[in-house]
């Protein structure tokens, strides 16, 4: 029985050399790694240890790994996806190989970001109870393989945290059996039924089928580097002299839609042997609680903690932006970012924002940038590119006019498979759509 499993935690925004691990059982003499269709090498044996190397940019990768025989032929892959939404834990079942027959045991594998240890680990064999030891190792019964067996493993963490895998074999599986969608933004003005849009979206140039059109809740991501009292006093101070509250509160997205702040200053944690840095997001705000302007003065969570993942302790600005793009995209929503700069900050992040927003637009994440003045030349702010500056009371009322736009005329189209966002094009039978975002 051949069995391989990535034990790298792909979490994080990844680019350049990447060490990865596999635990791999079966008559397996090598085990290509293919990412984003293209080889990147070859492991000639245990330890089954490697490096992958990303390349300086920042764009979502999928990550393959072919289980070979000795002649070359492929017994099995499986597959990990780099730079989109990863939960904070995973688990993976690891069979060991019987000789010359069915596996006389299996152990539960798990990572958590955090570290964190979890408070039960539990497998079940065809839905009877496996005794496991200190290690997550347990012998399994007796059995053949010209039947299904099924192997389930539940690892909980905290109880509103857990991770729940499965594993088939036997019978006519080879491995495990899923099914996933793709959820693509578009813009519209309308949209005919999911079953009437057969073709419209191609991956790398093949027809993709479609499962359903949402419309449900947006979501917008804010990273806002001023604090909240110089928002309050240099937001809208042109124009209308000091802007009535009732305007702040009134700009608001609609009524199912919901905020979201993501803090710029990130916490170092250490989980799994290496350290990680955790981007803290705010709860959910909703239409209630106001206008996004009224947010923005509103919302004080200390945000200048030191941080020992900067050189400076400082704020980490464009890393966040990237962070944020990749929790907007995480639920399949209508989505978006907002960044919004005094000018004159100082940026400790690992990536440039010329590298975020092609980042951004791989993800197609829609950007929105705001400053409180007009950028000077060489500024942070500058450096962003085309923003708005909402320190005009009439700029401010149609940037977050335009926000509010973007938003409303976004659907999520769910196409089958896991496919890398880069990878989706519309075909000449799509009409009065666009791609949200825009090319990597």
């Amino acid at each position: 029985m051949t069995t391989i499993a990535f034990l790298s935690l792909f979490f994080g925004l990844i680019s350049g050399p990447y060490p990865i691990q596999l635990a791999v059982n079966g008559p397996v003499a090598s085990v290509e790694i293919v990412v984003d269709g293209r080889s990147a090498g070859t492991l000639p044996g245990p330890p089954w240890k490697g490096t992958i190397n990303f390349g300086p940019a920042l764009r979502p990768h999928q990550v393959v790994a072919r289980a070979l025989d000795a002649a070359g032929h492929e017994l099995l892959r499986t597959e990990e996806w780099v730079n989109l939404p990863h939960p904070l834990s995973k688990a993976e079942i690891v069979l060991e190989e019987g000789k010359g027959g069915p596996p006389k045991a299996a152990k539960v594998v798990w990572t958590h970001l955090k570290g964190e240890k979890p408070r039960s680990v539990s497998l079940a064999f065809d839905g009877l109870p496996v005794p496991l030891d200190a290690d997550g190792r347990g012998a399994l019964p007796a059995h053949d393989l010209r039947s299904i067996h099924v192997l389930t493993a539940q690892v909980e963490f905290t109880p509103l945290e857990s991770v729940h895998r499965d594993l088939a074999y036997g019978g006519e599986y080879g491995s495990e059996v899923s099914t996933e969608l793709t959820g693509v933004p578009v813009r519209v003005g309308s949209l005919p039924p999911a079953e009437k849009l057969g073709g419209w979206l191609t991956a790398n140039g093949k027809p993709l089928a479609v499962a359903a059109v949402e419309n449900g809740p947006a979501q917008l991501y804010v990273i806002r580097a001023p604090t909240a009292g110089y928002v309050a006093q240099e937001m809208g101070r042109h124009g209308y002299g000091k802007m009535p509250d009732n305007l702040r509160f009134e700009m608001r997205l609609g009524k199912e839609d919901r905020v979201r702040f993501v803090l710029p200053v990130p916490r170092r944690v250490v989980g799994s042997g290496e350290w990680s840095d955790l981007f803290d997001i705010s709860p959910e705000f909703d239409y209630r609680q106001g206008g996004i302007p009224w947010l923005l003065e509103w919302f004080s969570t200390i945000q200048s903690r030191p941080s020992d993942s900067s050189p400076d302790g400082g704020m980490r600005i464009a890393d966040a932006v990237a962070v944020a793009g990749l929790q907007a995209m995480a639920q399949n929503r209508r989505r978006a970012v907002l960044l919004v700069l005094a000018g004159d900050e100082k940026d400790a992040s690992r990536y440039d924002p010329a590298t975020v927003r092609r980042f951004l637009e791989s993800l197609r994440v829609p950007l929105f940038v705001w400053t409180l003045g007009k950028p000077a030349p060489g500024s942070i702010a500058a450096a962003w590119g085309p923003s708005e500056d909402i320190s005009v009371v009439r700029d401010l009322l149609r940037a977050a006019a335009e926000l509010r736009e973007q938003l409303a005329s976004q659907r999520i189209v769910m196409v089958d498979g896991r496919l890398l966002p880069q990878s989706i094009a519309l075909s000449p039978k799509a009409s009065g759509v666009e791609l949200v975002g825009g090319p990597p």
